[in-house]
């Protein structure tokens, strides 16, 4: 069997990595595409192979892929896509029918933010494989809302989790505390400005102790969500002070599971990182300074215990997670990826049809979707009727004065 693995950014390129190989030990061969999502560059030649991949990656778009009927030489695709990729994906797939491939999508972290919204998207897919069991109810309950199966829904875990850390115990003791940026958490300015300046504050009470701070993307690495204020820069700000920035704390580039094996703290504020370090039995933090805001995704780890606000910190006493909610939002996919690739790739091989595919009703109706289309498909798949009409646009459409701007 052929499995082609959709990616288009570093976290959801290393998710496919992840997750390829426990096809392949069934005996199935596994392609990687990198989806070709916006104009500016999504992923840099280092991330690619940083990331163990020697070889180039074709770069791929959706609507090529489908329409050139290349996509139909795969039994399954493992969709490992941003929201706006996995739309096209399954609007162009409805030309080939029943000859489709089978569709597993998988989120590359947790559902922190705007989680319906995803989910919707998603819902055509033959498998959705899903992080915990807060996301299986909240995606069960939405679906059957509008009246659809939500049958396709299966409870996996985060990918990142089947990266293995080796640590050491006599090593992470005295390891440094690692803070992980996250590109849009938080957003603004002062916030961010606030938030390197804390760390800057925990370092001084700490002199003993190394602090690493771990950009979520720097040089040339590029991501999903593009930071607005990066913290390689807040720190240059914060280093004109008359305090500046302490000599226990520097930047790194080092990739996430070199970190956690050698960290003795993790700091974060609602990053998936947390949970791999939670999971590698580190003690861990969450930064609650900036209050419970729906953007920002720190209720994913309500009721975790492990919330702080900076001048609560104590690294010596660090908090303890709920074993509830470990239960609940700490999954290991290893429970359970082997019976879900089995799954897959027996329907895959008896080319069962399943009919999700066509509903996508939970993102709004057929006949919205067709008022819509009728535009052009970029309006509707790239979500353009969103954004805010702009005057000249609006005259332009208005029927008495067509003639006038066609002229």
């Amino acid at each position: 069997m052929r499995v082609l693995a959709l990616a288009g950014y570093d976290s959801f390129l290393n998710t496919a990595r992840l997750i390829a190989p426990y096809f392949e030990r069934q005996r199935a061969t596994v392609d990687f595409a990198l989806v070709s999502a916006r104009k500016k560059k999504q992923i840099s030649d280092g991330q690619v192979a940083e990331l163990g991949f020697s070889n180039p990656i074709p770069v791929v778009t959706i609507k090529g892929l489908c329409q050139s009927r290349e996509i139909k030489s795969y039994d399954i695709v493992l969709s490992c896509l941003e929201g706006m990729s996995t739309r096209h994906l399954f609007h162009y797939l409805q030309d080939l029918g029943s000859t489709r491939p089978l569709v597993i999508c998988v989120y590359p972290g947790l559902v922190l933010r705007y989680a319906f919204d995803g989910f919707s998207m998603r819902a055509p897919a033959d498998f959705l494989w899903l992080n915990c069991e807060r996301d299986v109810e909240a995606y069960t309950a939405m679906c059957e809302s509008f009246d659809q199966d939500a049958s396709n829904a299966r409870l996996f875990g985060n990918a990142s989790l089947l990266e293995k850390i080796e640590r050491k115990s006599d090593v992470a003791a005295e390891g440094p505390v690692v803070f992980f940026e996250q590109a849009v958490i938080p957003r603004y300015y002062h916030e961010r400005r606030f938030l390197a300046e804390q760390l800057c504050a925990l370092a001084r009470r700490y002199p003993g102790k190394e602090f690493l701070i771990k950009a979520r993307a720097a040089g040339k690495k590029a991501t999903l969500h593009r930071t607005w204020h990066a913290i390689d820069h807040l720190f240059g700000e914060v280093a004109s002070l008359d305090e500046g920035v302490p000599a226990n704390i520097h930047l790194t580039e080092e990739r996430t599971p070199a970190l956690l094996a050698r960290a003795s703290h993790c700091l974060t504020i609602s990053s998936t990182v947390a949970i791999e370090a939670l999971h590698a039995g580190i003690d861990t933090t969450l930064i609650a300074d900036f209050g419970a805001h729906d953007d920002y995704g720190l209720q994913y780890f309500y009721g975790s215990g492990l919330l702080r606000s900076f001048e609560h910190i104590d690294l010596d006493v660090p908090p303890r997670m709920n074993k509830h909610w470990g239960e609940q939002f700490v999954l290991d996919p290893l429970l359970s990826i082997k019976q879900l690739v089995s799954e897959a790739m027996q329907i895959g091989r008896d080319k069962r049809s399943i009919e999700n595919v066509s509903s996508r009703q939970c993102e709004n109706s057929d006949a919205l979707r067709e008022a819509f289309l009728q535009e052009s498909p970029d309006f509707y798949l790239s979500r353009s009727f969103k954004r805010k009409r702009k005057i000249l646009d609006i005259l332009k459409s208005h029927s008495k004065l067509r003639s006038i701007f066609a002229g």
